[in-house]
C-alpha cells in the first residue's frame, strides 16, 4: 500500500487571526493528534479527547490504529482551512484525510475545558 504524507508545520496554512493565541492552540492540539495516529500510539490520541468524548471513541480509534498499523499506512492530512474559534471555548476545523483508499472530510471540533483544549468530535462528515 501507499503511504502519504502526514500532517506537518508547512502543510499548514497561516492561522486567520495570528494575535488570537488560541487559534494556534487549537492548531497544534490538531496536529499532535494526527501525529500521534500516525505513529501508531492509542493511548496519546485518546489523550487528546475530551472525556465524554474519549469513552464513545476508544474502541473505535484502537481498532482503526490497529489496521493503519497492520498495512504500514500514514494518514495524510490537510486542513481546507484554517481553524475557527466559535466561541471564546469551541473552535472547528476542517481536514482532507488521505488513505490508500482516497480522501474523507473530516470535521474535529474542539472545547476548552479546564482551561486546556479537547477534541470533542473528529470524524468524518459530508
Amino acid at each position: 500500500m501507499t503511504t502519504t504524507p502526514g500532517l506537518t508545520p508547512s502543510t499548514l496554512p497561516a492561522a486567520t487571526s495570528p494575535a488570537d493565541p488560541s487559534i494556534e492552540e487549537v492548531r497544534q492540539l490538531e496536529l499532535a493528534y494526527w501525529e500521534a495516529f500516525n505513529a501508531y500510539d492509542a493511548d496519546q490520541v485518546l489523550a487528546y479527547l475530551e472525556e465524554s468524548y474519549r469513552a464513545t471513541r476508544d474502541e473505535i480509534i484502537r481498532s482503526e490504529i490497529g489496521q493503519i498499523r497492520s498495512f504500514g499506512v500514514k494518514l495524510g492530512v490537510q486542513e481546507q482551512s484554517p481553524p475557527v474559534l466559535l466561541s471564546s471555548d469551541t473552535a472547528e476545523v476542517y481536514l482532507d484525510l488521505r488513505n490508500p483508499l482516497g480522501v474523507r472530510r473530516i470535521r474535529m471540533a474542539f472545547e476548552r475545558v479546564d482551561g486546556d483544549w479537547a477534541i470533542t468530535f473528529a470524524e468524518e462528515t459530508d
